[in-house]
């Protein structure tokens, strides 16, 4: 049996079409439900959507993002349909592809439209080409920015969606990086109402300044974390790869001890985000890297007397995908309570915002005194790069992969 899908329609003043939009939707194959979300509407848009069938919701902050993560969020299905409400008219039978070409590993389908009154200026000026450089696997897509699309939202951490235009990539580029694949159908002939240019200027103004904040998160270049316990990855990484899960960028952590309280308390907190896998140190060797990563960043203790495999492990895990995965080694100032690391050199200070509040949370479920999210905004790691030969013997070699830049990883 086919998994019913749940359609959310984002809909502010949309009285003269939503009754008819929900009803037609609402007879479409595997449509288990439709959701309107009236954003802040004046009109009668929530009562004429109610009254055709749909389950009403609604979302008082304006934008096309919060209306979208509401929607998302209010689904009954993880299988989730974002329709627009101001379609004049559309061919029921072909957006039902939307959700048939569902298949294996196909985490979203895009419905590629054409409208006589539109030259999509978005997608051939910004989108397209911004996709081409930053992230080619999806260039085979002819309408990237459509707003029309089915994905499977328990893929993704969507309450940390975008809340603006940019929603709509920003659903697509987490599900690439998340591994999935990306398709696309042709629904055909829509006509949108129209629109001017200062419709586009804001628009692209957002989805300019989506694309640089997703620029340094390096999306699908993916994180692989191997530490002794949790503990180690609280104190020492955990800003830096919440910054990056935020984004959705794919992590799997490693851990020496999967029962100490650090271990335990880190896989309850990561639980919460779809892209990231906790597993014993035992199973590294069969790490392979998802269908969409371009690169592989790979962190670990700074060698110390007795610090365990972790490190020899990495740099296993890292020679064996250097040459189709490129990235680097990143060590971590790993010490016992009050002990200088000696010879550690930092040479690389990461963006951790956005991994701040999930580090303070981990620190406080230890039993840590917690400082203020300033006092935690700074975690510092060697490029593995800069580690002096003479510990590099007992831990493998990388001998010709040597890293001139220690830039971002």
């Amino acid at each position: 049996m086919t998994a019913p899908v749940s359609v959310i329609v984002p809909a502010r003043n949309e009285a003269q079409t939503i009754a008819r939009v929900v009803s037609v939707l609402a007879d479409m194959p595997d449509v288990g439900e439709v959701v309107v979300v009236d954003n802040g509407s004046t009109d009668a848009t929530a009562e004429l959507a109610r009254g055709a069938g749909a389950t009403v919701i609604s979302e008082t902050q304006t934008g096309m993002g919060h209306a979208v993560r509401a929607g998302v969020s209010a689904a009954r299905h993880d299988w989730v349909m974002k329709v627009d409400a101001d379609l004049d008219r559309f061919d029921t039978d072909l957006f039902a592809q939307m959700p048939a070409a569902r298949g294996p590993g196909v985490g979203l389908i895009k419905g590629a439209w054409h409208d006589p009154a539109d030259n999509m200026p978005m997608t051939r000026l910004l989108v397209r080409p911004a996709l081409h450089q930053m992230f080619p696997g999806l260039s085979h897509l002819r309408a990237p920015n459509s707003g029309l699309y089915v994905f499977d939202r328990s893929l993704i951490a969507y309450n940390g969606l975008a809340t603006d235009y940019a929603v709509d990539l920003d659903i697509m580029l987490r599900v690439h990086a998340a591994g999935y694949d990306v398709a696309e159908v042709d629904i055909g002939r829509i006509v949108h109402d129209t629109r001017d240019v200062t419709h586009y200027n804001g628009m692209a103004e957002q989805i300019f300044a989506f694309f640089l904040s997703r620029q340094p998160r390096m999306l699908t270049r993916e994180m692989v974390v191997l530490a002794q316990d949790g503990a180690q990855v609280i104190h020492h990484a955990l800003g830096t790869i919440g910054h990056r899960l935020a984004a959705g960028v794919r992590v799997t952590v490693y851990l020496e001890d999967m029962n100490a309280l650090g271990s335990r308390v880190l896989h309850e907190l990561l639980g919460a985000y779809p892209t990231v896998r906790v597993l014993p140190l035992d199973d590294r060797s069969a790490f392979s890297a998802h269908a969409n990563a371009t690169g592989l960043c790979v962190l670990a203790p700074y060698p110390r007397a007795g610090g365990g495999s972790a490190l020899s492990e990495a740099v296993a895990l890292f020679e064996a995908n250097h040459d189709h995965l490129p990235g680097a080694v990143w060590l971590m100032p790993v010490h016992d309570a009050g002990r200088e690391i000696t010879g550690f050199a930092p040479d690389m200070l990461p963006e951790v915002a956005d991994g701040l509040a999930l580090k303070q949370a981990a620190l406080g479920a230890l039993g840590v005194s917690i400082p203020p999210l300033a006092g935690l905004a700074r975690e510092l790691f060697q490029s593995y790069a800069s580690l002096p030969d003479a510990l590099r013997p007992a831990y493998g070699s990388l001998a010709g992969h040597r890293h001139p830049s220690v830039g971002n990883f």
